[in-house]
């Protein structure tokens, strides 16, 4: 770990702004990160969010836009969700890997949610791009709303809300895998999302809520939130086979496929790598 013990260093932008800046103070776990020594961080403060990344780091290289990319992210996210109000102010932290986030969460991973917390930690680096919005709306779904029914929705609503891997809309990933006979049956799906490739699951589950909320409109998202993705076909009026052949339809119709080059490099590279 190369950051040095210090303190947190607060910086303040547009001080001007009402609202959330007066909401409840930073949860314990928010605090606890802050404190942590191993990590000097500076803190951005917007209208809406906390920003917060270490001296040397990566997100410090470009500090400069993550107030933008916050604040639009936040708004992205309840604007998609259908979310009128959110009063508490929502904590970014940003690292440069996932050691980094494993240190501060206990998990390996690029990005996390500490959803009761109103905060996320997340990677960003010469490599990797940060995960606002998927990581978000894990924040606001899981902090806020009843109990889902099932991995299949969180993780497909939040692909969905994020909406493109490696530089490409989900939809284009998802064409793809239709004409390589790559796409699971919706049953599968929904009852062994965890049992499936992650790529193929994220970016079909994404897609197929996407297809649903187009095709239903917003007010779908809470049901399928309630009911499940094997749900999707009943709320739209359709069989379980006329849904998948719908959906199957508005791919085409709607994306066209990726290059094998690029799937390469996503499936070995992951989500966040730029477009090939």
């Amino acid at each position: 770990m190369r950051y040095q013990p210090s303190m947190v260093v607060l910086i303040l932008l547009f001080s001007g702004c009402a609202g959330s800046s007066e909401a409840s103070a930073p949860s314990p776990q928010v605090q606890r990160i802050l404190r942590d020594a191993r990590y000097e961080w500076v803190t951005l403060e917007t209208e809406n969010t906390r920003i917060h990344f270490p001296t040397g780091s990566n997100a410090e290289g470009i500090s400069n836009i993550l107030p933008g990319q916050a604040e639009g992210a936040r708004r992205d996210v309840l604007g998609r969700l259908s979310v009128a109000e959110y009063p508490d102010p929502l904590h970014f932290f940003y690292v440069d890997s996932r050691e980094d986030v494993a240190s501060l969460t206990g998990s390996p991973a690029t990005g996390y949610s500490f959803f009761n917390d109103h905060a996320v930690v997340m990677v960003v680096n010469e490599d990797w791009r940060a995960f606002e919005r998927h990581e978000l709306t894990h924040t606001v779904t899981l902090g806020t709303w009843a109990d889902p029914a099932g991995p299949a929705v969180v993780e497909g609503l939040a692909t969905y809300v994020e909406g493109a891997c490696g530089g490409y809309e989900n939809g284009r990933i998802a064409r793809t895998f239709l004409d390589g006979g790559l796409l699971i049956s919706l049953e599968t799906l929904a009852q062994d999302f965890r049992g499936q490739n992650d790529l193929v699951a994220y970016l079909q589950a994404g897609s197929m809520i996407e297809f649903v909320v187009e095709s239903g409109g917003p007010e779908v998202v809470n049901l399928l939130w309630d009911q499940g993705l094997h749900a999707a076909p009943s709320l739209l009026g359709m069989s379980p086979e006329a849904f998948q052949q719908e959906f199957g339809d508005w791919i085409r119709s709607k994306h066209a496929p990726i290059t094998d080059v690029a799937l390469t490099a996503i499936r070995s590279g992951g989500c966040g790598i730029t477009a090939r």
